[in-house]
Order: C-alpha cells, then sequence, then structure tokens
C-alpha cells in the first residue's frame, strides 16, 4: 500500500480522500478525534458531548458490494443509541442509487447518517 495505508492514494474518489475529508470536517466543527480500532472515524464534542463513529468507502469496482460491506462493518461496532453513526462516501450516482435503498425508517432506528463527499471536499450531511 501507498500514501499511508490507501493503496489508491488521496485522489477524489479514492477511500483516502474520504477519509482525510471527513477528518478535516470533524476538526473544523470542534470535534476531537478518538484513537479506535477498527472505525475509520470516532470522533466526540468536548462541549456538547455528541459522538460518531463512522465508516468510510471510496469507488470501487463493485461499489454495491463495498457498500453493504461497510454497513456490516458499522452495524457490528454498534454499541449505544446515542452515537451518530455515519457512512462517508463520494458524492456519485452509483453511492446515491445504494444510499437510497436502505429504507428510511431503518435509518431512523439506527441513527444512521449519509455524508457525501464532493470533489472539492465539501460534505453534505444527510440525517435519517
Amino acid at each position: 500500500m501507498v500514501d499511508g495505508g490507501f493503496k489508491r492514494g488521496y485522489d477524489f474518489p479514492n477511500e483516502g480522500f474520504i477519509q482525510k475529508a471527513i477528518e478535516e470536517y470533524f476538526k473544523n466543527h470542534g470535534y476531537s478525534i478518538l484513537n479506535e480500532k477498527y472505525t475509520d472515524l470516532v470522533c466526540v464534542h468536548p462541549e456538547t458531548g455528541v459522538k460518531w463513529s463512522i465508516e468510510a468507502k471510496g469507488e470501487t469496482k463493485a461499489i454495491g458490494l463495498d457498500f453493504r460491506t461497510c454497513l456490516g462493518q458499522l452495524l457490528q461496532r454498534m454499541s449505544t443509541e446515542e452515537v451518530c453513526y455515519g457512512v462517508a462516501v463520494p458524492d456519485m450516482p452509483a453511492y446515491r442509487q445504494q444510499t437510497d435503498q436502505v429504507q428510511a425508517w431503518a435509518r431512523k432506528a439506527l441513527n444512521l447518517y449519509w455524508l457525501f463527499v464532493s470533489a472539492d471536499g465539501s460534505i453534505e450531511v444527510v440525517a435519517p
């Protein structure tokens, strides 16, 4: 692997780009990044106590399969209802199609957010 563990590097729409973008987004919003194993990003806001647990995915050859794998990874690590759980993906039609297939009631029950990362690094957070 190159570039610190991301074999496809840090260009959009690769996972390295998505990871870097969400880390910067949460740091810029006052969150402290926590070092927790097996989750791409865990952070907490020191004033509000709001905690996020996020899995990041970039463009792959098997977007549907990799998206479902991402959901499974996140689901297995859900520890409490109070955490905001998120899936961060490139803002691409193929990923929008995947997120549209997850029912609103399930997202609400799991407190599951979508974080769509654009090529310019901006992030659209879609609440359940």
